[in-house]
């Protein structure tokens, strides 16, 4: 685990939550639910939650850009767990712009059912005048 790192816990994949995220979207394909797997997308949006409990942005802040690799079937009745290192904020065309990088795992096993990284577009600092 690298120094920056921030513990994002450890939660269970139920049917119920499958249900209630395909439900939010509006996916009403029987897939997941006959083949027990959570959609990838589902995890990465619980990720993309869990960093805005524990990051502090500042209002205005814009979530930018998303990308996830998924790695494995995310089964339902499994348990995962997700670790996510901030890198440093960079400047670009005077906008700033903080990623986050970010791993899901499998509890037990250990091995990464998803691989991901987050941008957030923060607003410019106010200049004194």
């Amino acid at each position: 685990m690298q120094d920056n790192a921030i513990s994002l816990g450890s939660w269970d994949i139920t049917s119920e939550a499958v249900r209630k995220y395909l439900s939010a979207v509006g996916d009403n394909s029987p897939l997941y639910m006959d083949s027990e797997c959570a959609p990838p997308i589902m995890l990465a949006a619980r990720v993309v939650a869990l960093l805005l409990e524990r990051l502090s942005l500042p209002d205005g802040a814009i979530h930018s850009l998303q990308d996830i690799e998924a790695l494995g079937a995310l089964r339902v009745g499994s348990t995962v767990s997700a670790v996510a290192s901030v890198e440093p904020v960079r400047e670009r065309g005077g906008l700033r712009f903080l990623t986050v990088n970010y791993t899901v795992s499998d509890e037990p096993m250990g091995s990464d059912l998803m691989k991901g990284r987050t941008t957030v577009l923060l607003p410019a600092d106010e200049i004194d005048e």
